[in-house]
């Protein structure tokens, strides 16, 4: 009876929605729709006789190093942009404040969302030459289909090309909410997008994307050219020399693979059975400052999700990524726990530090490192406060040490002779190099674990001065022994 009465209210939900325009529809019925991702092409790399590009190891962006400097160029899905880049502006529909995607808007034609723009990241350093620059409007995207779009502007003024403050000026209404939209869409444009300013010194980097019209799914294959890379400048300081550049890419459907891990779950070795776990990015507050995060918590977004995706290739685990305070529920159910230095003076009220103690007394594992690489930044001497506020509230004898050398997180299952390089041996403004973690035991067991190194930055790849593949593994043995039943 239950059963029948089930089905007859679904047919009478089906009757009051069959020929409804209205979105709602989609809520419940939501239409199928292909993933697509854009990867640097395989074949452009076979077949290009210049063997300075290479494929950067543990990602999807495409490099050519010159060894006096070097650039990155990689894809940026709405899904990322939506979910790491500016979460929190990607929420309210037609009225959110990210640039680059609709957000979480849905079509009422077709319930679904389209692409608003095709983003890619662009990342140059410069190691030795005095001055060389780059100029976004010097970028074009060609596809097999006979596009040809030129790379937005920032602003209008003195623009070559469509500017992203016209576009969106064009779509702007009259009331006060636009204008604020409209601000706070620009003011992430200003702080993200590459413009023609100042040259990158010798020894600075310099990252932000550059934006096209959205690319159409029947594209196979496309290249983004850029004109006049500068790479030196005459005794007038005018630009004086010049190389052009051409990067690959192939747009091609997402594996299930792949979609789950855009989405937080990382499957493990296919000829393993898969354990599901999941891993906390802490979210906490901060004193105000002048650095420009998106989520002060998360100064390297795509740190933690680029080590969880190479532990679930490492690994037989799955695991899900979750970002939350340790007081929420969704910490209790994680076995490890990253809190990331921002730069800026944490703020760790009582609750914070109660709720770290609970966390790591109901058998949690707290992984903390250093994101920013500043002399005036004391991050050693913030978390240790912390790590010395939550000891005594901890079960069980405890004491802070260094980790020794023979310890399984350099063991498990990659076995390391010596400590990996950290951000602070490949940043020279270091002095202080670090050649041990510290650690929280509790009865013998490591509990929280703090380093100096900068590990994350190097996960994340916001810097590429070397082959990270120890770094990586090293993640891997975290989460290993994090995972472990202890």
């Amino acid at each position: 009876m239950k059963f029948k009465m089930k089905n007859t209210f679904f047919l009478l939900f089906l009757i009051l929605f069959s020929g409804c325009d209205s979105i709602y529809q989609y809520i419940f019925l939501p239409p199928e729709k292909e993933e697509y991702t854009i990867v640097p092409s395989a074949d452009f790399l076979k077949t290009n006789k210049d063997t300075l590009y290479k494929i950067a190891v543990g990602s999807q962006s495409l490099v050519y190093d010159a060894k006096a400097w070097k650039l990155e160029i990689k894809y940026m899905s709405d899904y990322q942009l939506n979910n790491f880049e500016f979460p929190e502006e990607s929420k309210s529909g037609e009225f959110s404040g990210n640039p680059y995607t609709y957000a979480n808007w849905l079509d009422p034609e077709t319930g679904l969302t389209p692409r608003r723009f095709s983003v890619f990241k662009v990342t140059i350093y410069n190691y030795t030459s005095t001055k060389i620059n780059f100029d976004p409007e010097q970028v074009m995207l060609q596809t097999d289909r006979g596009d040809n779009l030129k790379a937005f502007a920032r602003e209008k003024k003195n623009a070559r090309n469509l500017s992203i403050e016209e576009y969106f000026q064009k779509l702007k209404g009259t009331s006060g909410v636009d204008d604020d939209v409209f601000e706070t869409r620009m003011g992430i444009s200003r702080r993200t997008m590459h413009y023609y300013g100042k040259p990158i010194y010798k020894g600075d980097s310099r990252d932000g994307l550059i934006v096209f019209d959205p690319v159409v799914e029947n594209v196979k294959k496309m290249k983004i050219s850029i004109k006049n890379f500068v790479l030196s400048y005459d005794e007038n300081n005018d630009p004086s020399e010049f190389t052009d550049l051409v990067f690959s890419f192939d747009q091609r459907a997402m594996t299930d693979e792949e979609m789950l891990t855009q989405r937080g779950y990382v499957p493990g070795k296919l000829d393993s059975s898969k354990v599901i776990m999941s891993a906390a990015l802490i979210k906490y507050n901060s004193q105000p400052g002048q650095l420009t995060y998106e989520n002060p918590w998360n100064p390297v977004p795509r740190s933690i999700p680029n080590i969880i995706s190479y532990t679930g290739r490492a690994t037989n685990y799955t695991i899900r990524l979750i970002n939350c305070g340790f007081g929420e529920p969704e910490a209790a159910g994680s076995k490890i726990a990253f809190i990331l230095g921002n730069g800026l003076a944490p703020e760790f009220s009582n609750s914070f530090v109660n709720s770290m103690a609970d966390y790591v007394n109901g058998g949690g594992t707290v992984f903390i490192d250093n994101c920013y690489f500043n002399s005036e930044y004391p991050f050693k001497q913030y978390f240790e406060e912390l790590i010395k506020s939550v000891q005594p509230q901890l079960k069980g004898k405890s004491e802070i040490k260094e980790i020794p050398a023979g310890h399984e997180i350099y063991s498990e299952p990659y076995k390391m002779s010596e400590i990996p390089q950290g951000m602070d041996n490949l940043n020279q403004r270091i002095l202080i190099k670090a050649d041990h973690l510290v650690g929280l035991f509790v009865e013998g067991k490591l509990r929280v674990i703090l380093s100096t190194k900068g590990y994350p930055v190097l996960w994340g790849e916001e810097v590429s001065y070397t082959d990270i593949t120890r770094q990586l593994e090293f993640g891997v043995n975290v989460f290993t022994y994090a995972f472990k039943d202890k």
